[in-house]
C-alpha cells in the first residue's frame, strides 16, 4: 500500500513540475533580436520581385527575384507592415513578432485588378473610395499612364469639366468630333 502512495505523490509532484515548467516556458518572453523572413508572391504564387516592405518605420526590404526577403535584426513586437510595388497592389497588415523567427506572406493582386476596383466604384458613384483606392497605389504606379488615366478619370467624375475631359481624350490619343464634344 505504502508503494502505491509514493507513486501516487511522485506522479503529482511530476504533473505539477510539467505544469510549471511549461508555463514558464510560455510565459517566457523572447526579448532579443532575430531574422524575419519572407515571401512575396501574386495571385497563383508567381514570385514578386523588387517589392517594397517596411516593417515599421524602421525596418525595410526589397524582394529577390525569387520573391524573398530578410530582415536579418528585427526586435519582437507588434508591426503595421506595409508594401508596395510597381505594377502590383500595396498591402497592410498587422504582424506580431514573439519568436526567434518569423516567416512572413503575403499575396498581392496586379495593379490592373485595383483598376477594375476602381472601375467599379466609378459606376456605382463613389468616387471619393475610388480616390482613397488609388491615393493607396500611387507610391509605386503613380508615373504609369494608366495610373494617371485613372486618376484623371476620377477627378473628372468627382466635378466634371470641359477641361478635365479633354485631359482624358488627350491622354488616350483620341480626336475629339463634334459629336463626341457634345
Amino acid at each position: 500500500m505504502r508503494s502505491k502512495t509514493v507513486s501516487w505523490h511522485i506522479s503529482i509532484w511530476a504533473f505539477v513540475l510539467a505544469f510549471l515548467a511549461l508555463n514558464s516556458c510560455r510565459s517566457t518572453k523572447f526579448e532579443g533580436t532575430a531574422a524575419c523572413t519572407g515571401r512575396i508572391c501574386g495571385p497563383h504564387g508567381e514570385a514578386v520581385e523588387n517589392y517594397h516592405i517596411d516593417f515599421g518605420a524602421v525596418h525595410s526590404a526589397v524582394t529577390g527575384i525569387n520573391g524573398m526577403f530578410l530582415i536579418p535584426e528585427l526586435k519582437a513586437g507588434t508591426y503595421r507592415v506595409s508594401g508596395g510595388g510597381k505594377g502590383w497592389s500595396s498591402f497592410e497588415q498587422t504582424v506580431s513578432f514573439k519568436d526567434r523567427r518569423r516567416i512572413f506572406t503575403a499575396q498581392i493582386e496586379p495593379i490592373s485588378s485595383v483598376y477594375a476596383k476602381v472601375e467599379e466604384l466609378i459606376r456605382d458613384g463613389q468616387f471619393k473610395e475610388a480616390e482613397k483606392m488609388l491615393q493607396k497605389e500611387s507610391k509605386y504606379n503613380r508615373g504609369e499612364k494608366s495610373f494617371l488615366f485613372y486618376e484623371k478619370l476620377v477627378s473628372y467624375c468627382k466635378n466634371p469639366s470641359e477641361r478635365k475631359k479633354q485631359q482624358i481624350f488627350d491622354m488616350v490619343g483620341e480626336k475629339r468630333t463634334e459629336e463626341t464634344a457634345r
